[in-house]
């Protein structure tokens, strides 16, 4: 149930630094929904209140709030303005990372090969682009593919709705975008192994269980949900989106909120959101006590 109290942070390490200095995106889009709904599969009273303390968070959000979440199987549990386009923040380097590692796994680009102009291998590049949201990482490796190619290589993977032209814009404004509907794709997908080879897979689940920067949904995550994720944040801008497991079961959690007017804004909000979605996979797993965790492909 929605509750207006905040607490202090959850006893999670929280690793900002100067990796909180995100590379800076524009605005686009409209809002294509206004309110959040379960969809007709996902009805159970649980799905219902989560939809409802929703559309309360909205009212808390500045600009606009995206969401999707599906659960173990794919399904649609609750979504808001899923297609709406959001500036990206660092969830591009989500998509930088698939590029790269489809690279490696064709035989393109090798792990140990040392990524132009960083002196780091590329797993040492993406290790820091992924758990750490470096920006020079993710800037050398999205430029060494070229941008134009990334976004290619997402939009013939089905992210549409993902863009990428840093030549666009001010000086530090440039155009990157995405959508709810885009990363929870992206994220189903991953898990499934539909989108890489197992070890590439594997390397990247890793990298997004080893997040070091638990300043959002997590802090109100409790101790025994694990949240491999990716954060996106500007000034303007901050994002959350991962896979939520608890009781062997797993979900896929987008969340995309703009119009703040500080990034420090948005924390405590993200540990009421947090909350309502922690009491969500609690309450399913107590429902579905029996359900399988989610079949990995073979590293």
């Amino acid at each position: 149930m929605r509750t207006s109290c905040r607490r202090g942070p959850a006893g999670r390490t929280v690793a900002l630094g100067a990796a909180l200095a995100l590379l800076l995106a524009g605005c686009g889009g409209q809002p294509a929904v206004t309110s959040t709904a379960p969809t007709a599969a996902a009805t159970a009273p649980a799905a219902v209140e989560l939809a409802a303390d929703l559309d309360d968070l909205a009212e808390e959000v500045p600009g606009e709030l995206g969401v999707v979440l599906l659960d173990p199987e794919g399904g649609e549990v609750v979504s808001r303005n899923a297609a709406r386009p959001f500036t990206s923040a660092s969830l591009y380097k989500l998509f930088v990372a698939h590029a790269v590692l489809d690279g490696v796994d064709r035989g393109a680009i090798a792990l140990s090969d040392v990524t132009p102009g960083l002196g780091l291998t590329v797993e040492q590049a993406l290790g820091a682009m992924i758990s750490w949201s470096d920006n020079a990482a993710g800037a050398a490796l999205g430029g060494w593919l070229s941008w134009e190619e990334v976004e290619s290589f997402a939009h013939g993977h089905g992210f549409a709705a993902t863009t990428f032209d840093p030549g666009t814009g001010s000086a530090d404004v440039v155009a990157m975008t995405t959508t709810p509907a885009d990363v929870a794709a992206f994220l189903d997908r991953l898990r499934r192994g539909e989108l890489l080879t197992g070890p590439s897979t594997a390397l990247l689940l890793r990298l997004l269980e080893d997040q070091q920067l638990d300043y959002a949904l997590s802090e109100g995550f409790s101790p025994d949900v694990g949240f491999a994720h990716k954060t996106g944040l500007l000034e303007d801008v901050s994002h959350d989106a991962g896979l939520v497991e608890h009781g062997g079961r797993e979900h896929v959690l987008a969340v995309l909120t703009d119009g703040w007017s500080g990034y420090e804004d948005s924390r405590p909000w993200f540990e009421d959101a947090g909350r309502e979605f922690d009491a969500y996979v609690h309450a399913d797993a107590s429902a579905s006590p029996l359900a399988p965790p989610l079949a990995r492909a073979a590293p």
